[in-house]
Parts: C-alpha cells; sequence; structure tokens
C-alpha cells in the first residue's frame, strides 16, 4: 500500500509540473520579460556605478575591492541580479500559487484529492526551474555582449551546479508563502516585502559586510546569502569545486530545516483551513 501511494504521490507531483509548463508553452511572449529585465535593469546600476568611479578611478576599485572581495564590478552586479529575478519568480510563481487556485476556485478540488499535500506544496516548483536557468543563460549572454565579460567554462559549470545545490533550500523558503496562503489569502503585499528584505539582507545588491551585525547574522540564515556568495566566488575569484562545499553543505541543511518546517506548518494551516471554511474563500 505504501509502495502505490508513493507512486500515485510522485504521478500527482509530475503532472502538477506538466500542468505548469503548460500554462508557458501557451504564453510564450512572457520569455520576452525575462529577457528585458535581467538585462536593462543590471546594465544600469553597472552604468551608474562606472559613472560615479570615474569610470574605473583606482581608489573607488580599491574601495569596491574592500568590501566586496572583488574588483569585477559587473559581474558582481549582474550575478545578484539574477538571484532577484530567482526570487522573484519564485515568490510570484510557487510561492503564489495556491493563491491562484484560490481566486480561480480550484483549491477546494485540489485537496479533495486523496495525494500527499506535498504534491500542491511543492509541484509548481518543477515550471520554475526553467525560469531559473533561463535568466542564467541571459545574464551570461548579456555580461559577455555589452561588456566584453568572458565567463569561464569552469565557472558556468559550478554555477548551474550551485544553482542545482540551491533548489531545494530556495523552494522549501518558498512554500512559507503557499502554506501562508491557507491563513491569510492574498499573500501579495508580503511577497514584496519579503523580495525586498532578502535583496538589502543577502548581499545581492551590495556586500554583507556594509550590514549591522544583527543583519549579518540573519543573511547567514537565508539561502540566497550562500548561493550568491558561491556563484561570485566561482565567477569572480576562481573559487573550485572543494571551496564551494562548505556553501552546499549549508544549503543541503537549510533545505532540510526550511522544508520539514514548511511541511508541519502546512498541515497545521490545512487543517485550520478546513475548519473555517478559508479554502473556499475569496
Amino acid at each position: 500500500m505504501n509502495e502505490a501511494f508513493t507512486a500515485a504521490d510522485l504521478r500527482a507531483l509530475v503532472a502538477a509540473g506538466q500542468a505548469q509548463l503548460r500554462t508557458l508553452r501557451r504564453y510564450p511572449a512572457a520569455f520576452l520579460g525575462q529577457i528585458f529585465w535581467p538585462v536593462l535593469l543590471p546594465s544600469v546600476w553597472v552604468l551608474m556605478g562606472q559613472a560615479y568611479s570615474g569610470n574605473g578611478d583606482p581608489q573607488a576599485m580599491s574601495a569596491f575591492e574592500s568590501r566586496s572581495g572583488t574588483t569585477g564590478v559587473t559581474l558582481f552586479v549582474f550575478v545578484g541580479y539574477a538571484m532577484y529575478m530567482w526570487l522573484s519568480t519564485l515568490l510570484w510563481g510557487p510561492g503564489t500559487q495556491l493563491r491562484r487556485d484560490q481566486v480561480t476556485g480550484t483549491l477546494e478540488a485540489v485537496f479533495l484529492t486523496p495525494v500527499s499535500r506535498v504534491v500542491p506544496l511543492f509541484g509548481p516548483t518543477l515550471s520554475n526551474v526553467i525560469w531559473t536557468f533561463f535568466d542564467l543563460v541571459v545574464v551570461g549572454v548579456a555580461v559577455w555582449l555589452l561588456f566584453g565579460v568572458v565567463l569561464p567554462i569552469g565557472g558556468i559549470v559550478l554555477t548551474l551546479l550551485i544553482t542545482l545545490a540551491g533548489m531545494p533550500a530556495m523552494y522549501a523558503m518558498g512554500s512559507f508563502f503557499s502554506a501562508s496562503v491557507l491563513r491569510f489569502g492574498e499573500v501579495g503585499p508580503a511577497v514584496q516585502f519579503v523580495r525586498g528584505a532578502l535583496s538589502l539582507l543577502c548581499g545581492i545588491t551590495f556586500p554583507i559586510v556594509m550590514l549591522p551585525a544583527w543583519a549579518q547574522l540573519t543573511a547567514q540564515a537565508m539561502p540566497p546569502t550562500y548561493v550568491v556568495e558561491a556563484m561570485r566566488a566561482v565567477l569572480l575569484k576562481g573559487a573550485g569545486p572543494i571551496d564551494i562545499l562548505p556553501a552546499i553543505g549549508v544549503l543541503a541543511v537549510l533545505a532540510v530545516v526550511f522544508g520539514a518546517f514548511a511541511i508541519a506548518l502546512f498541515r497545521v494551516l490545512e487543517a485550520s483551513a478546513r475548519r473555517t471554511g478559508m479554502l473556499g474563500r475569496y
């Protein structure tokens, strides 16, 4: 019985991912936005940085290196913005999928199915993987064509491996928003706030060392911090597989902790939603 149940859950998980992929295929124009934003905004930041620093003034570059550990301003900015795009597609995609089901009136039907609750919690993340790798490709091409920065092949391979290693922790973190839909319904404002807070805390927009001590401690508990640091290490400092093992190990631990907590929270909130009728509310 357990094997049959596990097989059914796996089929349902794949079906949930396929449903999201079909939506992507029906709206191919959405990919245009994923090309526009990862190129335009970080390019503006890089050009502003060059303008205000005197286009590579030695003193300005030395100050930047003392805080970030590198003089590669372009890649520093673009890697951070790649993580920002990942957070955006994660929080507004899988993180709010249950809210969209609630608005369209299909959430109750989803919860009437006999599959594990892991399926609606993590199923929508499967298609989001496509957006993540698509953004990375766009960023790599943009820094090459616009700024002449050629990424090392070894760094590219390790960046992809870091992305794969960080996905469980990232999507476990995003699943908190799926769970909160069962209690609060509309989570859009919370998504906006958390995305902005993580952008400030996790070294996405500027080095973590510039944050106050309490913020640096908070950053150490957030998966994006380790993903961004590891990517910058391999692309900007030539770090090898052994150098990034500690970051991958921390990401694995965070994936287990965040995932277990999200599942437990989801079960508690589902029971509450059934009692209060929240599943069927707009």
